[in-house]
């Protein structure tokens, strides 16, 4: 899931806030402590002076006009170095209150990218689960050829399980949206310095935008993987009564390894769908945006964008929601290639493709508009083009 619904991007990693924020307490601490011996040794000092016992311990002549200028260095010194160790301090807390404000800038974006990815992935629910229904349907329903179309699958969940129904598995698939779109955005940010400096450019392009994006789709999958796979097993097992009982079955049918199931697959699609996502979407608004965020154009843009990278990597999106299921229907990745193939054709591995691309564009638009105006409402300032 990409979470871009504006130019504006956490100017720091979040892992490298927190980071900075404890070095930056910590120097300032030693600095402080640095500051009050030094003016305790000056007060010791002028103390020394007022009762006659410098002159002996710089061993230096009793002689006023011989005395007079060593003091008055020494002095100068010590004052100098007082005020070199305050302009510190200022500088350090001045710094610290920086990174204060960048963490907590960073906390509010990646609160909103989190709530505008619950928010796009609740409206259409309905047709996410009817698309996994269609991609996995083949298994579930024994290897049949004809399979349900999307308004019978639609009926069949209506009329046998009920309207509540069509947001089953809804619920844990938000609770993975939030962390999901937190890595992403942190690991996104922190690709992208790192990519720039492979390449030596102080741009951001259509290069890098690729590279970074599917650093961080593949770092935020990597992490979430484990729900998205109790959500497939929710929204195509009826018999699966809640998150506990679909985490006791998974564990019992394959242990920690059922929670990855699908992992490879899961990586090569959404690190390609996340990067062309991100690219397309910053591509369009760059050139096609206007210069102000009018809703209809970003839900356009959006869509655009997600239809553009669902195209390019739905085979790979069916191929993990195969290998999700319950039970071992292919040995690898390249068995379920040519299995899929083999048995259903070229078809097989645009199935529930339709209900993907209507789930598609009304997901990424209202994504992309959420996070837009929920950075406005929580004072979060854009970013400038790079």
């Amino acid at each position: 899931m990409v979470l871009r619904g504006s130019n504006t991007r956490p100017e720091t990693p979040l892992l490298e806030l927190r980071q900075d924020l404890i070095s930056t307490a910590e120097e300032l601490k030693q600095q402080n402590t640095e500051l009050h011996d030094k003016s305790l040794k000056l007060k010791s000092l002028v103390e020394e002076l007022l009762e006659g016992e410098l002159p002996r311990r710089l061993q230096i002549k009793k002689n006023p006009s011989d005395l007079s200028p060593d003091l008055t260095q020494a002095i100068k010194l010590l004052v100098n170095r007082v005020d070199q160790l305050e302009a510190q301090v200022q500088s350090l807390t001045t710094h610290r209150k920086e990174a204060q404000s960048n963490l907590k800038k960073t906390l509010k974006q990646l609160a909103c990218g989190g709530l505008a990815g619950g928010c796009a992935r609740t409206v259409v629910a309905p047709i996410d689960r009817v698309k996994i229904l269609m991609q996995t349907g083949f298994l579930l329903e024994g290897g049949q050829t004809i399979q349900p179309t999307i308004m019978q699958l639609a009926k069949r969940i209506f009329y046998e399980e009920g309207p509540k129904k069509f947001w089953r598995g809804n619920g844990i698939n938000c609770v993975r949206v939030f962390p999901y779109a937190a890595v992403q955005f942190v690991s996104y940010d922190k690709y992208k310095d790192m990519v720039q400096g492979w390449f030596g450019s102080d741009q951001f392009g259509m290069r890098e935008r690729l590279l970074s994006g599917s650093f961080a789709g593949a770092t935020a999958a990597s992490l979430t993987h484990p729900l998205d796979v109790m959500r497939v097993r929710l929204a195509t097992q009826r018999e699966l009564k809640g998150w506990g009982d679909c985490i006791r079955t998974i564990y019992a049918e394959s242990g920690m390894r059922g929670y990855y199931k699908g992992y490879a697959p899961t990586v090569m699609s959404l690190a390609p769908f996340i990067a062309v996502n991100f690219s397309t979407f910053d591509y369009l608004k760059t050139n096609y945006g206007g210069e102000n965020d009018n809703p209809l154009r970003i839900l356009a843009l959006g869509g655009v964008a997600g239809l553009t990278a669902q195209t390019m990597c739905y085979p790979l999106d069916t191929i993990r929601r195969r290998m999700q299921v319950k039970g071992t229907h292919y040995t690898s990745i390249a068995n379920a290639f040519t299995t899929i193939y083999q048995k259903e054709t070229i078809r097989g591995f645009y199935k529930g493709m339709l209900p993907n691309a209507i789930k598609v564009v009304p997901n990424n638009g209202i994504r992309f508009l959420a996070y837009t105006y929920l950075t406005k409402w929580m004072g979060v300032q854009n970013k400038k083009k790079r």
